[in-house]
């Protein structure tokens, strides 16, 4: 469907489109190590302190849309500077708030801004590889997110007791605006607007796409079950496992790591097969009967080398998911409209990254453990069942 392709650019091409997202998600996940000394400074609770995270998602599910119909209109390039500066003012007034709320105002600034960018990475993706090497391209866009996760976590976490919490906002903020750059490399070799078709005109080829709306549907179930696996398996497991809370850490966060090289390895062998709904498919049912075995393994013997065994395996089924799924608004829809099909599809992602957390929370509260795990087969089944509606090869 790309009406123009970018030729060369090679190491240097993958790098800044996995960059972007790498930045995004250092930016959204530097908080969740620095939840303590946020509870400490402000003196909220930890419902309140968890907001830091879903008032940066929430302007996504607002703004992915319109972000992609600007896209389409005045092209990647002034976007992408409405996105970075969003981005660096949000950081800067989350680094320097007097107050709580204020750090909630710039949380929503920085996510608008990432919203922003990531809908114009993944138009200029469109335009830069043939079909037959956007699978690739896309498993290695996509694992930029747990990659930045993995930093956040780990090395950002490791300097907040030097830097102190405003510290580690300040520098997640600069890591991330430093993708300014290779993104002004990726903006020169795509089109600067498009302007050859109106986006009042041609919109019901995406909002009436029934396609579209399937694949949507799918990626709220598939985000909804993954996130909501994640959030709360660390605690889950400690307490119906027994086990130590960094070993529950560890394995909560390996099912995400496991993606970083297996992602851009499903995406290339997609694109040799030439076909998209098999992966998804095979995705949910892989992450389906993991889901299913993880509560029973976790009481056995040989708890945490098999839990190891079955979530890698469920983070391989993973990242079948994202580069097959990425790939159908590109090859479904018409280059010019194809930043609104990933605004929409953005839109449905970070939809289900806000219900998983609840939708399980909830069952915990309101049931049992075990009913928090069956809970994610249950959304990981109704993805499964949506995904065999995809018309798509």
């Amino acid at each position: 469907m790309q009406s123009s392709v970018r030729t060369g650019g090679g190491s240097k091409l993958y790098l800044s489109i996995f960059y972007a997202y790498f930045a995004f998600a250092l930016l959204f996940q530097a908080y969740p190590p620095l939840f303590d000394a946020l509870v400490a400074e402000f003196d909220i609770s930890r419902q309140a302190v968890a907001l830091v995270m879903s008032l940066f998602l929430a302007p996504i599910v607002v703004l992915a849309v319109p972000a992609g119909v600007l896209v389409d209109r005045l092209g990647v390039r002034r976007v992408g500077w409405v996105a970075f500066g969003l981005m660096a003012v949000g950081a800067l007034v989350s680094a320097l708030t007097p107050a709580f709320p204020v750090l909630l105002a710039g949380r929503a600034l920085a996510g608008a801004g990432g919203c922003f960018l990531i809908v114009a990475v993944l138009k200029i993706i469109t335009y830069s590889f043939t079909r037959e090497r956007l699978g690739l391209a896309l498993g290695i866009f996509a694992a930029g997110l747990p990659g930045g996760t993995a930093v956040a976590f780990n090395v950002l976490n490791a300097g907040g007791e030097t830097l102190g919490w405003r510290g580690v906002t300040l520098l997640a903020g600069l890591i991330a605006i430093s993708a300014l750059w290779p993104y002004l490399w990726l903006a020169r070799g795509a089109p600067v607007a498009e302007g050859r078709v109106q986006p009042s005109t041609n919109m019901p080829d995406v909002f009436g796409s029934r396609e579209m709306w399937r694949l949507a549907a799918v990626t709220v179930c598939g985000y909804t079950a993954i996130i909501g696996f994640t959030t709360w398996a660390p605690s889950t497991l400690v307490e119906y496992a027994a086990m130590p809370l960094w070993v529950s850490l560890a394995l909560a966060s390996f099912l995400l790591v496991v993606d970083i090289p297996f992602a851009p390895l499903w995406g290339k062998v997609s694109d040799r097969m030439g076909i998209r709904k098999a992966f998804i498919v095979l995705a949910f049912a892989i992450y389906l009967a993991g889901s299913l075995v993880v509560p029973l393994v976790a009481q056995s013997a040989a708890a945490v080398p098999a839990l190891f065994v079955v979530i890698g395996v469920m983070g391989m089924g993973c990242a079948m998911f994202f580069p097959a799924a990425l790939a159908i608004p590109a090859e479904n829809v018409a280059p010019p409209l194809t930043g609104a099909a990933y605004g929409m599809l953005f839109a449905a992602q970070v939809a289900g990254m806000m219900a998983g957390p609840s939708v399980v929370g909830f069952v915990l509260d309101s049931a049992s453990t075990y009913a928090g795990f069956l809970t994610v087969s249950a959304v990981t089944l109704a993805g499964l069942a949506a995904s065999l509606t995809l018309r798509t090869r």
